[in-house]
């Protein structure tokens, strides 16, 4: 027959096997996400390091992205200051062969695709943004695509469709620009492109010899052009000193995520060889618990007598 004392002793080793199966539990869920605990809680006092280290890698990965995006729209962005440039130093370069030779008759069409050159680098774009429209980057930064645009347009301030300069966000309390905008670098030049645009309904069409005031009217805009690419080489050196900010802000951001990581690790990251001998151990507690329990449910005072 059972006794009292019988039913007391079974409840005993049904708690060991029941606390010996939530430990296995537990085990297997630390193996299988790889965290000491599932919560903040289970921490303690490492819970507020924890929070700290895991908010420093999300900070730094999204400044890390943001960093690598201002690389992208400055390194496009040195492209379409470069294609200017060479188009700048290109008309220039045609004008002395003009003045040396006296024969323009191609320096009209010359001009019209140096026009169509650096139209379409000021109209730049980058994943459907247009680089040099600054904050406002949805439509073309300049609307304008030929000579002939230029040269109709009343003044060359109404063509700019553009917001302020841009600004980036690349690290804890940095920020750099995200480049100049198109009427910064460009209304000059397209000044002096409608001015070319409509020197032939002043001076004559440029066909034959050079007349004298033909002559000096491109010296004039040669030595206009030199001041002007001056300026962007100018712009093309800040480009350079922003993608190296840029550059810089990336490897402190990795630098920083990457010992966040490190002690987020050390804190939540269970020892897996640890973790796989407490399972083994657990397992041999609940076969010892379920063999010790099933022959404690089998006696009875007959078994002695």
């Amino acid at each position: 027959m059972t006794r009292i004392s019988e039913i007391a002793l079974q409840q005993i080793l049904l708690g060991g096997f029941q606390r010996a199966q939530a430990t296995a539990e537990n085990t297997q869920i630390q193996l299988a996400s790889g965290d000491k605990f599932q919560t903040y809680g289970g921490y303690g006092a490492d819970a507020l390091r924890l929070v700290s280290a895991e908010g420093i890698v999300e900070r730094a990965g999204a400044y890390n992205t943001a960093s690598n995006v201002a690389q992208s729209r400055l390194q496009t962005q040195e492209q379409g200051l470069t294609t200017i440039a060479n188009s700048v130093a290109g008309i220039q370069a045609d004008f002395v062969e003009v003045l040396a030779t006296g024969t323009p008759e191609l320096l009209v069409p010359q001009l019209e695709v140096a026009a169509q050159q650096i139209l379409t680098a000021l109209n730049t774009q980058l994943g459907g943004v247009y680089l040099f429209g600054g904050t406002d980057g949805t439509q073309p930064a300049v609307a304008a695509s030929s000579l002939a645009d230029l040269g109709a347009a009343t003044s060359i301030d109404t063509l700019f469709q553009e917001g302020a300069r841009t600004t980036i966000a690349v690290e804890e309390g940095v920020s750099i620009s995200g480049g100049p905008v198109a009427s910064e670098i460009a209304t000059e030049l397209l000044t002096e492109l409608r001015d070319l645009a409509n020197a032939e309904a002043t001076l004559g069409s440029f066909s034959g010899n050079l007349t004298d005031a033909q002559r000096d009217f491109l010296i004039e805009k040669n030595a206009r052009l030199t001041e002007i690419n001056a300026s962007l080489n100018e712009a093309l050196g800040l480009n350079g000193v922003a993608q190296a900010q840029a550059n810089d802000a990336v490897e402190r951001n990795t630098a920083q995520r990457d010992f966040a990581e490190i002690v987020a690790a050390d804190i939540e990251n269970v020892d897996i060889a640890e973790a796989l001998t407490r399972l083994n151990q657990d397992q041999l507690a609940i076969q010892a618990s379920a063999q010790a329990l099933a022959q404690a449910s089998q006696l009875s005072l007959l078994d002695f007598l």
